[in-house]
């Protein structure tokens, strides 16, 4: 972009039809540095003076002179061009295009403080000082409708914090740093973060929003010890969606609460030793989301709602923080655990999440029929004993789906309930599922001598069937499936071999054997598929 003050002082700056006034560089504050107009003429380089041309809109009517925006500091740095460009934009998409990555950079570019703001009159009457004073105010504080704030803690112990804000007629932001000043290395790392700060933010205003958080869990740990996002934004519905995350080395959590439903998430980093590698992470982080696409599918739930529980799923666990040259112990109770270990665990950290839909009543003539989806899963690993020697791992993996909806009588009928019984022809389910697997690994005098999985897996479902308003079908089919795996003899038996191997008289099977046993750990909710 051309900058103002390159342009030739003979050469006049036409600004067309504008929503907002040019800051000018070194004037006061609270100041509006041009007076706008639906089409202004600026004579750069002579007296500061507009020349007011009379302007026609698209309807070819003389269009009325606005008041022009007041800006808390008139100013023409990157931040201060970026809410010029987005600030006559009504949508939050367009609001904060930008803006995130342009504050965080100039911050990580000058490391100086920042904090502008533009407001419009909404009287048509320029504010008096007390007024606008009051403005600025309220809109960078907590009261404005529309807020992002980013908060980074370095490792030295400083805060970095970064908001935006805005509403209908204004625009905000702010940036500071305390605990002392942010030294070269930690300012380029603020830097790195700039495009992953505005991913977030894109994806959070996008209709609809999409969690796009990976940038922001993936920090540099030399830099900065944690990350929090908090925002909220007001819908078209005026419903309010607002979301929270945190990261750190010791764990990883998203809070999102928005019309459509909820979901709570959160990541237990402190015991590494579970960890698998890239591999057997991916394999266990695929399998994961296959439960909840199935759950998604069988509950009828929301698509939206649930691919961002799905996005925030994959964001927690993918990129785990590397603790290796960390000074914390890396194990389960300071107990190092072996290949064979890591074999019958999923190797994802442990976790827990949920999901829940707003419950809505879409059926006016049986109001107790109510629509829902919740889904919930889990992880958690135990260790007992402090002896490598003689120990036990137990790792257990839940999860409970409970769903109502109504669907049409056939596939391809429009489903339109209303109180007339010829709307009244539909069918009601009632879902009820839940499905677990533990694994238990246990260690005598160093020898292994337990090494099992128990799964279980169990569906309800109840149809309920109406025509023309009338009962006439409900019919609830259970189905159960469960099977204990005693894994002991493969392994010794691969164990052996390997042994063997490594004496020339046979090959390793150790590894292959260890490899194919994670499949049979995982999480399994179907219970047809359980003892396939």
């Amino acid at each position: 972009m051309t900058s103002i003050s390159s342009l030739s002082t003979a050469q006049p700056l036409i600004i067309a039809s504008a929503a907002v006034s040019v800051p000018v560089a070194g004037s006061p504050s609270v100041a509006a540095a041009v007076t706008s107009s639906p089409s202004s003429i600026v004579i750069l380089g002579q007296d500061t003076s507009v020349v007011d041309a009379q302007t026609y809109n698209a309807r070819g009517v003389i269009a009325d002179p606005e008041v022009a925006p007041a800006w808390e500091y008139t100013r023409q740095d990157k931040v201060s061009l970026a809410m010029m460009g987005n600030f006559s934009s009504s949508s939050g998409s367009s609001r904060f295009q930008g803006l995130g990555a342009s504050l965080l950079a100039q911050l990580a570019e000058t490391n100086k403080g920042i904090s502008q703001s533009v407001i419009r009159s909404s009287t048509g009457k320029a504010l008096e000082p007390a007024q606008l004073s009051a403005a600025q105010a309220k809109l960078h504080s907590s009261a404005a409708d529309n807020s992002i704030s980013l908060t980074l803690k370095t490792a030295s112990g400083k805060t970095v914090q970064l908001t935006l804000s805005s509403q209908d007629n204004g625009l905000a932001v702010q940036a500071d740093v305390s605990g002392g000043e942010l030294t070269d290395d930690e300012l380029a790392a603020l830097g790195k973060m700039a495009d992953g700060f505005q991913s977030a933010i894109d994806g959070l205003t996008a209709r609809p929003p999409q969690l796009k958080l990976d940038a922001l869990t993936q920090f540099d740990a030399k830099a900065f010890s944690s990350v929090d996002l908090s925002t909220r934004f007001k819908l078209d519905d005026d419903s309010t969606q607002t979301l929270e995350l945190h990261a750190d080395a010791d764990q990883r959590s998203v809070r999102m609460n928005g019309a459509a439903g909820d979901l709570n998430m959160s990541v237990d980093l402190r015991n590494a030793a579970v960890l698998g590698d890239s591999n057997q992470q991916a394999k266990a982080l695929k399998g994961y989301i296959s439960q909840i696409e199935a759950a998604r599918k069988r509950g009828d739930g929301d698509p939206q709602l649930l691919s961002m529980f799905e996005d925030a799923f994959t964001t927690l666990h993918s990129h785990y923080p590397d603790t290796r040259a960390a000074s914390a112990p890396q194990t389960v109770n300071s107990i190092e655990l072996t290949d064979t270990d890591h074999s019958l665990l999923t190797g994802l950290a442990d976790f827990s999440a949920s999901v829940t839909e707003k419950t809505t009543a879409s059926n006016p003539a049986r109001l107790n029929e109510l629509d829902s989806f919740a889904y919930d899963l889990s992880q958690a690993t135990q260790s007992k004993g402090h002896d490598q020697l003689n120990r036990t791992i137990v790792q257990d993996q839940q999860s409970h789906l409970t769903a109502n909806y109504h669907k049409p009588l056939y596939a391809g009928q429009k489903l339109d309930l209303g109180r007339d019984a010829k709307s009244q022809n539909y069918l009601y389910y009632q879902i009820n599922d839940q499905a677990s697997s533990k694994t238990s690994i246990g260690y005598d005098k160093g020898a292994l001598v337990n090494a099992t999985v128990a799964q279980s897996a169990s569906q309800s479902t109840r149809i309920s069937r109406y025509v023309m308003g009338h009962l006439e079908d409900d019919k609830t089919t259970p189905v159960k499936s469960s099977k204990t795996q005693n894994l002991l003899g493969a392994l010794h038996q691969a164990l052996q071999q390997d042994k063997e191997a490594s004496q020339g008289r046979g090959s390793s099977r150790l590894k292959q054997t260890l490899a194919g046993l994670q499949a049979k750990v995982l999480l399994q909710s179907d219970p047809a598929r359980l003892n396939g």
